[in-house]
């Protein structure tokens, strides 16, 4: 930076201000130049007639202008309140490129205190509040050939403002920005600003019709942050100029939970298991209590003594049937807030609804009906003619199964639920690649949870044929022939297809084995999987955390027309986030999640709570409050600099208390005069 000379910033704008401006101490000097105009006054005095008569005699129409320390006081008032008009200033002056695109971090770190002048943190604003201070002030050095556009960002950008030399629209639009409680993400910010700088083309370079759209405009890129972000790659910063001013200290206290859930006992569905993480990411040792709260009330708690960057999980255990909200809170004053308490859900301890649709199978009945499945499932077997009735239609639109189980035959529309579907296709995306013949099965994924704890090379199937799903499919076993089972997604839900039957008819029409699979003990595991985790046993119970700002799309009955949704906040209290219409089937979309806490969906037909979630932050990296010394911003290394631009002494201020010393000695010596 180079330091500059006196710099004006006119306060008034257009011809006829300054105009009028200038007509006043021309004004005042016409006023010293015409005579007075006496009235006469009849007083039984000689010496006031005297005085009187000589005022006559010496007063014209105009009269020589004499010295008057009156007439130099308000000219020099008038004078000093012009200059005060034109904003005279020093300021160092930057090598500026005429253009800057100031990027502002609201994500949830930015709510944690910045460093004051002597690095103790003692300022009282947040790093949010530090940003937006120093942003202004740059945007009061600008001059009037200078132009900046103003963009936020946390996990998404938004544009306060584009392009303009208006310094009052850049206040506006500064003062309208706030701080969010969501992660940060720093690309769609690069983008909008890599807009002006880096105009594209309309086709590939060296294409004799390449023709370059926008004159590329080189930008200083000004971003305000604590660098609490993940480094930025598939990305060219081209013509930006980067200039990072690191915001915050490196020295923080920050105990975060970094995870936390809650699930049944599927042995024991009273039984809750609560499970949490808590990590520091402050530079000191910290210790504390975390407290665990059921609909507000504590019912238990734990000591949490830890390291700079140790973590520490914690597990609890309760006993409840009906649905609670839990809340797990750290006791601990330190730099951000917003991760020391973390929200989970459970719905009533119940069963999934699982529709089995069978010509007859008594391997899959009794493998559905052991001792654990009858824990997590209340299973109902109808045979393939009930697909004909009005009773299924209604059953598949109310969406009251979660699993709907197909056995060599298929429905004439897919279900809106999971299904599994064995010895036919599900639908008309799903094609057989083989003709029916004996396999054998040469690999398994393991990884899957469907798959998991099962041996099956031991297995023999007698007649089965490969199958070929939809784009997107995943195959969970491979044949000698090709894939036999396969998982495919469908409009949010997942459809398992198996390419062999259990059993299958002769040509007599009884009743054969198709596999030995059903003597095996890897079945009944086989089943237990498909309903804990296609049928949602598993999760039936909890409900899902999103992290604020994200949309929630939640699947509710088709009968509903209109959910409220609820959050519960301090106390147990519920604040109503407005009411949602229910889509076309059953899905409501809920994008009011900024704040962390429990969700409730009720229903505005019967006020019955028909689906919860929980939002958290849930972001170590956010929690991570230390300023980043540099940061990588498309494949360079931009080191933390000060902001770079010194304050703008203005010296309209003192003039002004001059202009009205000023006026006090005019008045002063004026009274003075008439005594």
């Amino acid at each position: 930076m180079n330091g500059g000379g006196m710099s004006w910033i006119p306060a008034l704008s257009g011809v006829l201000p300054w105009v009028v401006l200038a007509c006043v101490p021309v004004g005042i000097v016409l006023l010293y130049f015409l005579k007075l105009r006496r009235e006469p006054v009849e007083v039984p005095s000689t010496y006031l007639w005297s005085r009187t008569i000589e005022d006559l005699h010496v007063n014209s129409l105009l009269q020589r202008l004499r010295n008057s320390l009156l007439l130099l006081l308000q000219l020099l008032a008038v004078l000093l309140a012009a200059l005060a008009l034109f904003r005279p200033g020093m300021r160092g002056e930057a090598n500026s490129l005429g253009r800057m695109v100031f990027l502002l971090d609201t994500s949830a770190s930015m709510q944690a205190p910045a460093e004051d002048a002597d690095g103790a943190g003692g300022s009282g604003r947040s790093r949010f509040e530090e940003a937006r201070r120093q942003i202004g002030d740059r945007i009061d050095t600008m001059t009037d050939s200078e132009s900046a556009m103003l963009v936020t960002f946390s996990d998404r950008a938004e544009v306060m403002q584009a392009f303009t030399s208006d310094r009052n629209r850049l206040r506006d639009a500064l003062d309208r920005c706030e701080v969010t409680n969501r992660p940060t993400d720093i690309l769609g910010a690069l983008r909008a600003a890599d807009g002006l700088a880096n105009p594209r083309r309309t086709s590939e370079i060296g294409d004799v019709n390449d023709v370059q759209v926008a004159d590329a405009m080189p930008a200083e890129l000004m971003l305000y942050s604590d660098g609490n972000f993940g480094d930025v790659t598939q990305f060219s910063l081209g013509n930006l100029q980067p200039t990072y001013v690191a915001i915050g200290s490196d020295a923080v206290r920050n105990l975060a939970i970094v995870s936390f859930s809650a699930q049944r006992d599927l042995q024991n569905p009273d039984q809750i298991q609560v499970f949490a993480t808590v990590l520091n990411t402050g530079t000191s040792d910290e210790s504390t209590e975390a407290s665990l709260y059921i609909d507000q009330n504590l019912v238990d708690a734990a000591s949490v003594d830890l390291e700079p960057e140790a973590q520490t999980g914690l597990s609890f255990t309760i006993e409840s049937s009906d649905a609670v909200a839990l809340r797990l809170q750290l006791d601990s004053e330190d730099d951000l807030k917003i991760d020391n308490e973390a929200f989970a859900a459970l719905t009533p301890a119940g069963l999934v609804s699982v529709l089995v649709v069978t010509p007859g199978n008594r391997a899959l009945e009794l493998g559905l009906t052991t001792p654990k499945c009858q824990q997590i499932a209340a299973c109902e077997f109808v045979t393939p003619d009930y697909m004909e009735t009005e009773a299924y239609e209604k059953r598949v639109t109310s969406g009251r199964d979660d699993l709907i189980v197909y056995d060599r035959c298929r429905p004439k529309d897919s279900p809106p639920t999971n299904t599994f579907t064995m010895g036919e296709l599900p639908s008309d995306d799903w094609k057989w690649k083989t003709e029916s013949g004996a396999l054998t099965l040469i690999d398994i994924d393991r990884t899957h949870p469907v798959l998991r704890y099962l041996e099956l090379y031991s297995l023999l199937v007698f007649s089965g044929r490969a199958v070929e799903g939809p784009s997107g499919s995943l195959t969970l076993v491979e044949s000698d022939v090709g894939p036999v089972m396969a998982i495919a997604s469908r409009d949010g839900y997942q459809d398992l297809v198996l390419g062999f039957p259990l059993v299958s008819e002769d040509e007599s029409g009884d009743m054969q084995a198709n596999t030995n699979w059903y003597a095996e003990r890897s079945w009944p595991v086989f089943l237990f999987n498909v309903l804990r985790n296609l049928a949602g046993a598993a999760q039936s119970s909890g409900a899902p955390s999103y992290q604020p700002g994200q949309t929630v799309m939640a699947r509710l009955e088709n009968v509903l027309e209109s959910v409220e949704v609820v959050r519960t906040v301090e106390q147990g209290r519920k604040e109503s986030m407005g009411e949602q219409p229910v889509g076309a089937g059953g899905v409501v979309e809920i994008v009011s999640t900024s704040l962390p806490g429990n969700y409730q969906l009720i229903a505005a037909e019967t006020d019955q709570v028909v689906d919860r979630f929980a939002v958290n932050l849930f972001d170590a990296r956010e929690s991570r409050l230390a300023s980043q010394p540099t940061v990588e911003l498309g494949y360079e290394s931009v080191e933390a600099t000060d902001a770079g631009i010194e304050v703008r002494r203005e010296f309209w201020r003192p003039l002004l208390i001059a202009v009205l010393v000023l006026m006090a000695l005019e008045w002063w010596f004026y009274t003075r005069r008439l005594a």
